[in-house]
């Protein structure tokens, strides 16, 4: 008689053993399920990219206050601290660290514990001398009770790829690769962040000596006025000259209600890009530009050794490399291990303790797909050296074009300062011609708007090469919150060169 045709009542050790081995087992896998439920440490995942992004930052940057005075480095710090973008950029280099872990787990082991309880029906049993009853069409440990059967196994399970073919070696490679690539792709998200926030930062600076020249404009114009209804009311006046004063007032205050709204909207984006509410209180600059610009030909050095989407480029050409003999290596042969050890089974008489599988596999007609792996990888490959290409020629087409526009605007400012000293002594005369009475107060009215143009075009132009500056320094990959550190000066809140509108 088989320990299979046995009642139940007839086997109290075993039952006894399976009462106390069960809880036990059962605990066991709580514990192991506990250990194994994401317990991760967000923080310190998020300090992976942060001290990447922060590594020329010293300590937490203070939040904004109402009212502060604002430099132009320490918005570019906000930015840094606190944009959607830029962490975006980080969760995806943390995903291809994980990719990288991921992919070294193929060269170790996994071992599971998967306990199983199993219930067959059993109403077709025969009934034994006994009293019991057999198992029909079963084998394996199964323990009849009642109407069924029912086995309880507890099976420890190890498996490792011996060896893949060098998969498992290019894929690793690959991921190193592509975690350089996301790291370049980060920082180069953080450049274009700086540079939109310094764009942003100079436009409202423009924009409040937009405002500042109109007044003083305005203030000249409003004392025009006053003098020409003067002369009307003395009866040495023309109407004709209270009219295109009045007009010419008018047009100065619309300018000067569209530069206001435009000033809100701009340090609406400021505050936006730096992650504050809002930017209340006064802008002070602290940046300045050389006076000579660089060689063209130490720029683009520059460019090629600092720029980070190239080097982001020259990384996913790297990764696409291995890539191709990851999909090449799918023609070798693999061999796998998989080793099961039993901690418990029902029927240990008859049955094995552990299990050994050896396991070979040769590709030997895959219907195309591997082959299909393998142009597509190359594709890939081709595809990603395009990309290096078009980025390599697109960056010094850009540091070309902008340094030019450095030097282009370095000498209009040049030309403007000596447009301003002739359009404010046309001016001056104009007005001495018209009130010695030799001379039409039109021609004041011309005069006075050339220079108001000159001013405008001197205040604009002063931070526009500020601006272009710093396009520079992006396309060299110089725009470093470091660099801008050292870059900074002493504060200014106004440009040295502004003109005062003569007359006043």
């Amino acid at each position: 008689m088989t320990r299979a045709e046995l009642a139940p009542e007839q086997t109290p050790f075993m039952n006894r053993t399976q009462k106390l081995v069960q809880p036990f087992l059962c605990a066991l896998c709580a514990f192991a399920a506990l250990l194994l439920t994401g317990c991760v440490n967000q923080k310190a995942e998020v300090a992976k990219y942060r001290s990447i992004l922060n590594a020329d930052v010293a300590g937490e940057v203070p939040p904004l206050e109402p009212g502060e005075r604002l430099t132009m480095v320490r918005a570019l710090l906000l930015a840094n601290q606190d944009n959607e973008n830029l962490m975006i950029r980080g969760e995806n280099f943390i995903q291809a660290m994980n990719d990288k872990d991921r992919a070294f787990s193929q060269f170790l082991p996994t071992i599971s514990f998967g306990p199983n309880y199993t219930i067959l029906d059993n109403s077709e049993a025969k009934t034994t001398s006994g009293g019991g009853s057999q198992a029909v069409g079963t084998f394996g440990g199964f323990k009849p009770v009642g109407k069924t059967l029912r086995r309880f196994e507890a099976p420890v399970v190890g498996s490792g790829n011996l060896f893949h073919g060098f998969r498992d070696v290019a894929s690793l490679q690959s991921a190193e690769w592509t975690i350089e690539q996301q790291r370049q792709l980060m920082l180069d998200a953080q450049s274009t962040l700086l540079l939109d926030v310094a764009e942003s930062y100079y436009q409202v600076l423009r924009l409040e000596a937009l405002i500042d020249v109109l007044n003083k404009s305005l203030l000249a114009q409003l004392e025009r006025v006053r003098d020409a209804q003067g002369k009307l009311n003395a009866g040495v006046g023309r109407p004709l000259d209270l009219a295109q004063a009045e007009a010419q007032v008018a047009s100065t205050r619309v300018q000067m209600e569209q530069a206001r709204g435009d000033l809100i909207n701009a340090r609406t984006l400021l505050a936006f890009l730096i992650g504050a509410k809002s930017v209340t209180g006064p802008l002070v600059d602290d940046y300045s530009v050389a006076a000579n610009p660089q060689n063209i030909e130490d720029l683009l050095f520059q460019a090629w050794s600092n720029r980070e989407d190239y080097k982001a480029a020259k990384a996913f050409v790297e990764a696409e490399i291995h890539n191709v003999d990851a999909a090449i290596a799918e023609y070798y042969p693999s061999v796998s291990l998989n080793i099961t050890g039993y901690l418990f089974r029902e029927n240990f008489t008859d049955a094995s303790k552990w299990t050994a599988l050896l396991q070979v596999n040769l590709p030997i007609f895959s219907a195309g797909l591997i082959e299909a792996d393998v142009r597509t990888a190359w594709s890939r490959l081709r595809q990603s050296a395009l990309q290096e290409s078009l980025i390599r020629r697109q960056i010094e087409q850009e540091v070309r074009t902008r340094h030019q526009n450095l030097l282009t605007s370095t000498s209009k400012l040049r030309e403007l300062d000596s447009q301003i000293k002739a359009a404010a002594e046309a001016y001056r005369q104009a007005q001495a011609e018209t009130r010695a009475g030799t001379g039409i107060f039109l021609n004041e009215i011309t005069a006075q708007a050339v220079l108001l143009n000159s001013e405008l075009d001197l205040a604009n132009e002063i931070f526009n090469r500020k601006v272009i500056d710093l396009d520079l320094r992006r396309a060299t990959g110089t725009l470093k919150l470091g660099i801008m550190q050292r870059a900074a000066t002493q504060p200014t809140t106004a440009p040295t060169t502004m003109p005062v509108m003569p007359g006043k």
